[in-house]
């Protein structure tokens, strides 16, 4: 992760996430990215995903799926969006304590 300086927010974090067949750059407020420890209970069906970061100024929302895998979907909501990435939740597990790290106490 790249910190840079914020406004408001003490950091916006540059995220890269990979696989072998893509790579995935978002923007998104440290402080927001840490919401993601709450994966779990963004379950699309239900219409909870959440909105966190943008990926080329459109917004990025976040959802569980059924068999334990996240799904990253690039659009102006999470009905109508443009491209999505499949990735195992314990990757945003992952990244999610790491901005738990990273913010200021």
């Amino acid at each position: 992760m790249f910190i840079e300086a914020d406004g408001d927010d003490p950091a916006v974090v540059v995220v890269m996430l990979q696989a072998p067949t893509w790579e995935f750059h978002f923007l998104a407020q440290l402080s927001d990215l840490a919401r993601l420890r709450s994966i779990r209970d963004a379950d699309w069906a239900t219409r909870s995903a959440l909105q966190i970061g943008e990926a080329g100024g459109i917004p990025v929302h976040w959802c569980i799926n059924t068999d334990a895998t996240v799904s990253a979907l690039i659009g102006e909501d999470d009905e109508t969006w443009h491209i999505a990435f499949v990735m195992p939740v314990d990757a945003i597990d992952r990244l999610a304590a790491e901005a738990v790290d990273l913010l200021p106490t």
